[in-house]
C-alpha cells in the first residue's frame, strides 16, 4: 500500500526526511495547488526530481557524458526540488519500489542511476541556504573517524537528515550553521566556519513542529578534513542539555520515530502483498 497524505497536515520537508532516514526506495509524487512533480529515491538518497518547468532541462542533463554530468544533473534536481517545496497544499503519495524506476514523465532514469544518487541531507541544506552558485560540489555527509565519534561509541541513535538552524557560541564568538542530524547525545553540525577540535561551548537551536527552543553544552569531538566543500562540518558531543531542552528534544525524537514507523508499516505491507 502507498504512503499517502495531505501537505497541509504533513509538509513535504517532513515526508522527504522520513523517506531518507528510513532508506526507502521508490517514487514520491506531489500534486499541489502551486506545483506538481515527483522525486525518485534509492535507499533514501535522491536519484531524480522532476517538475513541469524542469523536465526539458533534465532530459538534456541526462544526456551529458563529460566530467560535469553529475554536477549538471544535481543542479537540475535541486531546481525541481525548489519548485516542489512551493506546494503547501495538496496531496503526496509515496510508493515503494524494490527495483530501479525505469522512467519518470517519459524521462529515462538510467543515466541518473548510473551517475549515482545524491545525499538527501546535502540537497536539503542547499535548499535551506538558497544556493545561487550552480558550480557547487555535491558531497556526502562524512562518516565520523573511528574511535572519535564512531557508532560503536554512541549511546543514542541519530535521526536525520534534518536541516535545523543553530548557532554555536564559543568564547563569545558565534558560529551560525545547521544541524544535519539530532540525538540526545550529539549532532553533526555544518557551517562555513567552525570552532577548533576539543573546544567547548553552547549550541542554541529551535526545533521544528513548534516543539520549542533547545540549548546544549557541547564539545567538538571531530572535524571534517579541509577541502573544497561549500560547508565544513563538526561532530558535537552534548555534555548536557539546558532547561527544558531534553524534554523538547525527546518530543521531537518521538514524533520522528512515529513517522518512520508509519512509512515502515506501509513498506512492509507492500512487500507482503
Amino acid at each position: 500500500m502507498p504512503y499517502i497524505g495531505r501537505l497541509e497536515e504533513r509538509p513535504l520537508l517532513d515526508v522527504i526526511q522520513i523517506i531518507a532516514y528510513s532508506q526507502q526506495s521508490g517514487i514520491l509524487s506531489v500534486e499541489g495547488a502551486e506545483s506538481r512533480g515527483a522525486i525518485v529515491f534509492e535507499n533514501g538518497s535522491v536519484v531524480c526530481a522532476v517538475s513541469p518547468s524542469t523536465l526539458r532541462l533534465l532530459v538534456r542533463a541526462a544526456k551529458q557524458t563529460d566530467d560535469n554530468a553529475r554536477s549538471m544533473c544535481g543542479i537540475q534536481i535541486l531546481t525541481a526540488l525548489r519548485e516542489l517545496f512551493d506546494a503547501t497544499s495538496g496531496d503526496y503519495r509515496f510508493e515503494g519500489k524494490e527495483s530501479p524506476v525505469p522512467e519518470l514523465e517519459g524521462l529515462s532514469l538510467e543515466g541518473f542511476y548510473r551517475a549515482g544518487a545524491f545525499d538527501t541531507g546535502d540537497l536539503l541544506l542547499m535548499l535551506e541556504k538558497a544556493m545561487e552558485n550552480a558550480r557547487v560540489r555535491f558531497a556526502s555527509t562524512p562518516t565520523p573517524p573511528p574511535g572519535e565519534d564512531g557508532s560503536e561509541q554512541r549511546r543514542h541513535p541519530r535521526y536525520g537528515p534534518v536541516t535545523i538552524r543553530g548557532t554555536l557560541s564559543v568564547s563569545r564568538k558565534l558560529f551560525p550553521g545547521h544541524l544535519m542530524n539530532v540525538s540526545l547525545g550529539g549532532t553533526f553540525f555544518r557551517a562555513e566556519t567552525l570552532p577548533e577540535l576539543d573546544q567547548e561551548g553552547v549550541l542554541d537551536f529551535e526545533l521544528p513542529w513548534k516543539l520549542g527552543p533547545c540549548a546544549a553544552r557541547f564539545r567538538v569531538v571531530w572535524l571534517t578534513a579541509e577541502g573544497p566543500e561549500t560547508f565544513r562540518g563538526a561532530g558535537l558531543r552534548f555534555d548536557s542539555l539546558v532547561g527544558d531542552s531534553r524534554s523538547n528534544l525527546d518530543a521531537y525524537i518521538r514524533q520522528f520515530e512515529e513517522l518512520v514507523g508509519q512509512i515502515g508499516v506501509e513498506a512492509n505491507e507492500k512487500k507482503e502483498m
